[in-house]
């Protein structure tokens, strides 16, 4: 009997030690860090939560190793570890690395200077720019005879090329005369440079003739009007070639065919259509005679012409 409440005094102590154990559980003790990025404002997460904070930023975290995330748009998430130490301080800072893609620019026709943000790059196109970081751009292509292109390109995972058709500059004449070879004088020339738009005379003596691409031509019985190729008069050299055309208006956006061996080297001085022309420098012309008059003795043909000279040696486009 004396056992058994031995037994029993032993159970009940031990019954009453465990209820007095402290069963507290102590807090986890935290510590801070101090984060920055260059740029700033990026978005701070740690262990995958965000803090809804962004950079430069001080945050609480618990003590511990915390893998920490720097995310902002056009650039690449940075994720790091760092041990925090309860009631410290850390102070970590971070560049961060833009998001980049490849880049390709491209234009018709090929060789245009490519400017990026108002610098030359110093590349022509066709160009890939490698690790093009995410972002706006404008970019200018340039390239002589043609006008410059200027665009504002995005860079993007789903924009990652330019391609480009470029413009040809144009020049303009009106109403410019030229005489007849036969019974004119100095003053009132034949012969044209469709580049520059001056009428200039065809006389060997001029020292001017190798500029001229077409001239006004009459026979010396007057029997022969024509508009002419310089090649083969007075020791000129430049060949141009004549395409009749089917229009009238200089201004109705119809673009020159191809020059072919089916083209002429002269037209009548009467043609009411518009011709296509080649020169000896590969540019194309669209002219077409305005006005005509004369004829008669002591009164010399003339005729007016118009033309659209296209700069971009090649161009077929009006």
């Amino acid at each position: 009997m004396k056992y058994l409440s031995r037994v029993l005094l032993i159970l009940t102590l031990v019954l009453v030690a465990v209820a007095c154990e402290d069963n507290t559980v102590e807090p986890v003790a935290n510590g801070s860090l101090v984060l920055s990025s260059t740029p700033a404002g990026a978005l701070i997460s740690i262990d995958g939560v965000s803090t809804e904070q962004v950079t430069p930023a001080t945050v609480e975290a618990q003590a511990g190793i915390r893998d920490v995330t720097l995310s902002l748009v056009n650039y690449r998430d940075t994720t790091f570890s760092v041990s925090v130490t309860a009631g410290e301080q850390g102070v970590v800072s971070v560049v961060l690395k833009p998001t980049a893609t490849d880049v390709t620019i491209s234009s018709t026709p090929v060789g245009a200077e490519i400017w990026i943000n108002g610098s030359n790059s110093g590349f022509v196109t066709p160009q890939v720019f490698t690790d093009m970081p995410y972002g706006n751009y404008t970019i200018t292509l340039k390239k002589e005879n043609f006008e410059d292109y200027t665009q504002v390109l995005v860079v993007s995972s789903s924009s990652t090329s330019l391609d480009v058709d470029l413009a040809p500059l144009y020049a303009t004449y009106t109403t410019i005369r030229l005489w007849e070879t036969v019974g004119t004088t100095s003053t009132q020339p034949s012969g044209l440079d469709l580049s520059t738009g001056e009428a200039l005379s065809i006389s060997s003596s001029s020292g001017v003739n190798g500029n001229v691409d077409i001239y006004y031509y009459s026979s010396s019985d007057g029997s022969n009007y024509i508009v002419r190729s310089a090649k083969g008069e007075n020791g000129m050299t430049r060949e141009t070639y004549f395409k009749v055309a089917a229009g009238s208006d200089l201004t109705d956006g119809v673009d020159s065919p191809v020059k072919d061996a089916n083209w002429a080297t002269q037209i009548g001085d009467r043609e009411s259509s518009y011709v296509f022309l080649y020169d000896a420098d590969g540019n194309y012309s669209k002219l077409k005679i305005v006005n005509y008059g004369g004829g008669n003795p002591g009164d010399p043909a003339w005729v007016d012409v118009s033309w659209t000279y296209n700069k971009a040696v090649g161009s077929t486009k009006f």
